[in-house]
């Protein structure tokens, strides 16, 4: 459960530094998005270099492309007002499903760990 918030975290620092951008750059910040945006992109890889310890790689790199892209295409349409045509609409979803099937497709088929006491490793 720990990689799977470490996971959710990086992807809530990546969107947040990505969308960082593009708010400081039109307030006329100079310097500041960059120092914001490194920071919190740099938490993001720590936190799924934490995640990757318990989740497959391909799983975790999945989720959190997927997700920081239908994140950031969704709040840049609510809060930064950007349009969103009806092939971006069916990108996003495309998405999410490959990376549902990507997770699905990595679980093993005998969730019991070796070692406890699973029949055919005690008989064998």
């Amino acid at each position: 459960m720990r990689a799977w918030t470490a996971l959710l975290s990086a992807i809530a620092l990546e969107v947040t530094g990505t969308l960082s951008l593009k708010v400081f750059t039109s307030a006329g910040t100079p310097g500041l998005e960059l120092a914001v945006t490194y920071a919190l992109l740099a938490a993001s890889y720590v936190l799924l270099s934490r995640a990757f310890r318990q989740i497959p790689v391909a799983v975790a790199f999945a989720v959190w492309e997927a997700a920081g892209l239908i994140l950031i295409t969704g709040l840049g349409a609510l809060i930064l007002g950007e349009h969103l045509r009806p092939a971006q609409l069916c990108a996003m979803l495309a998405l999410g499903v490959g990376a549902a099937l990507l997770h699905r497709g990595t679980r093993p088929t005998n969730p019991t760990r070796p070692g406890v006491g699973n029949a055919a490793q005690v008989s064998a």
